[in-house]
C-alpha cells in the first residue's frame, strides 16, 4: 500500500499530571478503564500535562511485517512509544521517533516510529509529554514511506530550482535596471534557496540526518530580515510611513542579533523570541498594507498588498499555532497544491516587483515625453518671437552702433580725462608732501637762528649764516615751483632774448655761500656765446645743476663747470665728486619728483632735474647725463648757438 492509513479515530486518550503515574502502571493495563476518546482531533500535552494515547493494531495475512507510525507534533518534547503485554512493562523497551530531513514543516514535525505488527491485535501506547499538539497518526509501509520522501524530495527540489531561477533573474535586472527593489528580492530568494538547502542537503550523505538547528535558526533569521527590508522597499516605507521604515531597520537588527545567537549554539532558548519577532513583522506588515490602502489611498499599492496580506496571513497562522495560542491542528505539509501555490505565489510576486519597475519606467517616460513636448512648443514660439525680433533688431542696429562708436570715443576721452587727472592729482599730493617738508625745514632753521640771536654769548655771524643759507634755500624752492607752473601752464612760452651764457655761468657762483664759492670751479672761452633764450628760466636750469653738484659732493671737493661751444651749439657742463648715482635709478632722474637712494642724504624736491631738461627742451636743447661712476657725474646741458649773434645783447 502506497498511500498512508490513518487510525486517527481508533485512539484512546488517558491525560495526567506529570510525574503522577508510573510508565509500568499504564503499560500493564490497569488504567485502560480510564482512557476516553479525545474531543478534537489535535491533542494539547503541555503545561504539565502527560497524554497516553493508546491505539491496538493488527495486520492481514497478506501484509508485510514491518511498519512505520507515523504522527504530527507540534514543537514535539519527550515522545516514546510502548508495546503492551508480557514481559514488556519497563521503560526499557520505549522505541524514540525518528525526524527525517524531508519531513520538517514550518508548523509541524513528522515523527517515525518502525514497528512489527503480529496479525493479533496488539495494544501501544505513546508518551507525549512538553507537546503543543499532536494528530494524523497513520501507518506506512516501506514503499509507502520511500515514495512519501521521493515524493517531497521532488517537491522541494522544484521549489529550490524556482526560487533560485528567481534568484539570478533578479540579480540580472538590478544589475540592467539598478532598482534597489530587485536586490532586496533577490536576497530574500537567496534565504530561502538556503532554507531549501538546510532541508535537502543531508539526506543527500545519510537518509535520516537532520540539518543542524542552529544553522537554521540563523537562516530563518536571514530570511526574516531579508523580508523586511524587501516589503519596505516594495511599500516604500521611508517616503509614505517613515516610522514603520525606522522600526523594519530595527526588527533587522534584531534579527542579526538572534542569528548570531542562533550559531552559537543557543538557537533553543531564543527560539520562542525569534516567532514572537516573527509576529511583530507580520503584524505590522498588515497594518502598514491597511494603512496605505485606506488612510493614504495609495492604491497602486494594491496588489502588492494583497500579495503580502495572504503571505502574512498564512505565516500568521502558522505562527500562532506553533506558539500554541490558536487551537487547530498542525499543517499537512508538502504537496501537490502546495508546491503550486508556492510556485504561483513566487511568480506572481516576481510580476509584481517588475510591473513596479515597468510602471516606474513608464512614468519616468511619461515625464520626459511631457516635458519634451513641452521643450518642442517652447522652441516654436521662441523661432516665431525670434523672427518678430530680427526685424527689430535690424533696424535698431544700425543706431546700435552708431551710439556705440559715439560712446567709446567719449569713453575714451573721459578716459584719457580721468588717467591725466589722476596722474595729475597723484602729483599734486606728491608735490604737496615733498614741498611741504622742505619748506618746514628751512623756516624751522631760519626760526631757531633768529631765537639764539637775542640770547647773551651767541656769536651772530654763524647764525647769520645759516639764516642767509635757508632763505636762498626757500628762495630756490620758490623759484623752482614758480618755473615748472610757468613751463607748464596753457599757451605760456619762454620769453626769449638774445644772451651771453658765458655771462650767465659767470654770475652761477654768486648766489651760493663763501664756503660753496670757493669750491666751485668754472671754465670759459675767451668769447662770449650767445643763444636765443629766457634768462630767467636758464638761470633757474643752470643754478639747479651747480646745487645738485654740491650737495652731492663731499664737503672739501671741487665742482667744475665748463662752457664751450662745439659744431654750433653751447655746452655747458656741470661735474661733480659725490659717489656716484646707480645705474637702476639712472632712467629715472629726469622724471619729475623722483628722488633716488641719494635723498636720503641730501633733501630736495625732486624738480631740479626735471626743469633742467624742460628748460632745455623748451630753448631746443636737452640736457644729459653724460657719465656717473664712484668718480663723479657729469651733467650736460647744450642748446643751439644764436645765428648772426653780435657781441652785444639784443631782445627778440
Amino acid at each position: 500500500m502506497a498511500q498512508p492509513f490513518g487510525f486517527g479515530q481508533a485512539i484512546a486518550v488517558l491525560r495526567t499530571p506529570a510525574n503522577s503515574l508510573a510508565t509500568s502502571e499504564v503499560l500493564s493495563g490497569h488504567r485502560d478503564a480510564e482512557f476516553i476518546e479525545p474531543a478534537t482531533p489535535n491533542l494539547k500535552c503541555n503545561d504539565g500535562t502527560v497524554c497516553w494515547v493508546r491505539f491496538t493494531l493488527q495486520r492481514s495475512a497478506q501484509a508485510p511485517a514491518h511498519w512505520w507510525l507515523r504522527a504530527r507534533a507540534v514543537r514535539p518534547g519527550a515522545v516514546a512509544l510502548y508495546a503492551a503485554g508480557a514481559n514488556k512493562t519497563n521503560e526499557t523497551n520505549a522505541l524514540l521517533p525518528r525526524e527525517l530531513p524531508l519531513n520538517w514543516r514550518f508548523v509541524s514535525s513528522d515523527l517515525f516510529f518502525p514497528v512489527q505488527l503480529a496479525q493479533q491485535p496488539a495494544t501501544y501506547y505513546m508518551r507525549l509529554e512538553d507537546t503543543f499538539g499532536v494528530d494524523g497518526f497513520s501507518l506506512l509501509q516501506d514503499g509507502g514511506l520511500e515514495r512519501q520522501q521521493r515524493q517531497l524530495s521532488t517537491y522541494l527540489n522544484i521549489s529550490a530550482g524556482a526560487t533560485f531561477a528567481l534568484l539570478v533573474l533578479n540579480l540580472i535586472f538590478w544589475r540592467w535596471l539598478r532598482d534597489r527593489l530587485f536586490l532586496y528580492f533577490a536576497l530574500v530568494m537567496l534565504s530561502a534557496v538556503l532554507l531549501h538547502a538546510w532541508q535537502i542537503a543531508p539526506s543527500m550523505w545519510e537518509p535520516e540526518r537532520v540539518g543542524d538547528l542552529a544553522l537554521r535558526g540563523a537562516m530563518q533569521s536571514l530570511f526574516q530580515a531579508t523580508t523586511a527590508l524587501f516589503v519596505s522597499r516594495m511599500f516604500e516605507f521611508r517616503r509614505y510611513l517613515p516610522m514603520a521604515a525606522r522600526m523594519v531597520g530595527v526588527f533587522v537588527a534584531l534579527n542579526v542579533v538572534t542569528g548570531v545567537i542562533s550559531l552559537a549554539g543557543h538557537h533553543e532558548a531564543i527560539e520562542y523570541l525569534t516567532a514572537v519577532l516573527e509576529l511583530s513583522a507580520l503584524a505590522g506588515t498588515i497594518a502598514a498594507a491597511g494603512w496605505l490602502l485606506f488612510v493614504k489611498r495609495q492604491w497602486q499599492f494594491t496588489w502588492p498588498a494583497a500579495l503580502m496580506l495572504l503571505l502574512a496571513v498564512a505565516s500568521l497562522v502558522g505562527r500562532l499555532r506553533w506558539l500554541g495560542v490558536l487551537d487547530a491542528g498542525p499543517d499537512e505539509g508538502l504537496g501537490p497544491t502546495w508546491i503550486v501555490v508556492r510556485l504561483t505565489y513566487m511568480l506572481l510576486l516576481a510580476i509584481i516587483v517588475a510591473d513596479r519597475t515597468r510602471r516606474a519606467e513608464l512614468h519616468v517616460r511619461s515625464a520626459r515625453r511631457r516635458e519634451l513636448d513641452e521643450a518642442q512648443r517652447a522652441e516654436r514660439v521662441l523661432e516665431e518671437k525670434v523672427l518678430q525680433r530680427t526685424s527689430e533688431l535690424a533696424r535698431s542696429n544700425a543706431l546700435l552702433a552708431e551710439e556705440i562708436d559715439r560712446r567709446r570715443r567719449a569713453e575714451a576721452g573721459l578716459e584719457a580725462a580721468l588717467s591725466s587727472e589722476r596722474s595729475a592729482m597723484q602729483q599734486q599730493r606728491q608735490f604737496v608732501s615733498l614741498v611741504s617738508h622742505e619748506f618746514r625745514t628751512p623756516l624751522a632753521v631760519i626760526d631757531a637762528a633768529a631765537q639764539s640771536i637775542a640770547l647773551p654769548g651767541v656769536a651772530v655771524e654763524p647764525r647769520i649764516v645759516k639764516i642767509r643759507r635757508a632763505v636762498q634755500r626757500l628762495t630756490l624752492l620758490v623759484v623752482n615751483c614758480l618755473a615748472e607752473d610757468r613751463l607748464h601752464a596753457d599757451r605760456m612760452l619762454p620769453r626769449t632774448e638774445t644772451v651771453d651764457l658765458k655771462a650767465i655761468v659767470e654770475a652761477l657762483a654768486s648766489p651760493f655761500a663763501p664756503l660753496d664759492q670757493a669750491r666751485i670751479r668754472i671754465q670759459l672761452p675767451a668769447a662770449g656765446s650767445w643763444v636765443h633764450a629766457d634768462p630767467a628760466l636758464l638761470e633757474i636750469a643752470l643754478h639747479n645743476l651747480v646745487q645738485n653738484a654740491i650737495k652731492y659732493s663731499p664737503p672739501d671737493s671741487p665742482v667744475d663747470i665748463r662752457l664751450t661751444d662745439h659744431e654750433g651749439a653751447a655746452r655747458i657742463d656741470v661735474e661733480d665728486r659725490g659717489g656716484g648715482i646707480p645705474a637702476g635709478e639712472q632712467g629715472r632722474i629726469f622724471e619729475r619728483f623722483f628722488r633716488g637712494a641719494g635723498s636720503r642724504i641730501a633733501s630736495g624736491t625732486g624738480l631740479g632735474l626735471f626743469l633742467g631738461a624742460e628748460i632745455a627742451h623748451a630753448h631746443g636743447g636737452s640736457l644729459t647725463l653724460v657719465r656717473s661712476g664712484i668718480e663723479g657725474s657729469l651733467f650736460r646741458f647744450g642748446m643751439p648757438v644764436a645765428s648772426g649773434a653780435s657781441s652785444a645783447p639784443v631782445a627778440s
